[in-house]
């Protein structure tokens, strides 16, 4: 299922980025200020490369990403979907219940997401979204239970976890998401809070920095 996921979302960024003329490649991506969408898409395509590689193991890391992007200045957007693409098949026999698949699939979602902002284009497609939420809520309790009786209220779906004082976080799906993968401000993450302590919510839910100003893009 997750290398499908996978497939799908190379295809629909291939498909958003084989029109785009060089001005707007060099478009700077909002959710992603020192990256052009060209560099996002010289990213996942480092990042492809380096699956099954001891390189993955700096996965997430600023180095990690900044190779993908400095080693890759003079390939063009065709190049980078061709390295991509020929990479990809090196992810079929991962299974399922593999972890590789959520800094992957999430990577990708989130990169997808960067680029659709950047250019104006549709938000996440919500089912690929959907399809891919378990592996970050399968993490949660771990990540946020420390906090107290965490109850989430996604797209108006509750789930719970945890032991102590309440918290509970409201908000949509895609907007939690993104928080999570550091695309909103603590303002922003704070202000999902309904009860308990959102200061701790906002520095705990982010795997990367949170933002210094909001981020609004379409779901």
């Amino acid at each position: 299922m997750y290398y499908q996921l996978y497939l799908d979302s190379a295809r629909r960024v291939a498909d958003l980025v084989t029109p785009l003329d060089s001005t707007a490649l060099d478009t700077i991506t909002p959710a992603c200020p020192g990256w052009s969408v060209r560099d996002v898409l010289a990213h996942l395509a480092g990042a492809a490369t380096s699956f099954g590689t001891p390189s993955f193991a700096g996965v997430g890391t600023d180095d990690w990403a900044a190779e993908h992007v400095g080693s890759r200045r003079d390939a063009s957007a065709a190049d980078l979907i061709a390295e991509r693409d020929a990479c990809a098949p090196k992810l079929e026999q991962v299974p399922d219940q593999d972890r590789v698949w959520l800094p992957v699939i999430h990577d990708a979602l989130n990169h997808e997401a960067d680029i659709r902002s950047a250019i104006g284009a549709p938000g996440l497609p919500a089912d690929a979204l959907a399809a891919a939420f378990p592996l970050l809520e399968a993490v949660l309790p771990k990540r946020l239970g420390q906090l107290g009786t965490v109850t989430l209220e996604l797209d108006g779906q509750p789930r719970s976890f945890g032991e102590g004082t309440p918290l509970t976080v409201r908000a949509p799906l895609f907007e939690f998401w993104r928080g999570a993968f550091g695309r909103r401000s603590d303002r922003q993450m704070r202000s999902w809070v309904v009860d308990g302590d959102a200061a701790a919510f906002a520095s705990t839910l982010p795997v990367f920095s949170p933002r210094s100003d909001d981020l609004l893009e379409a779901a």
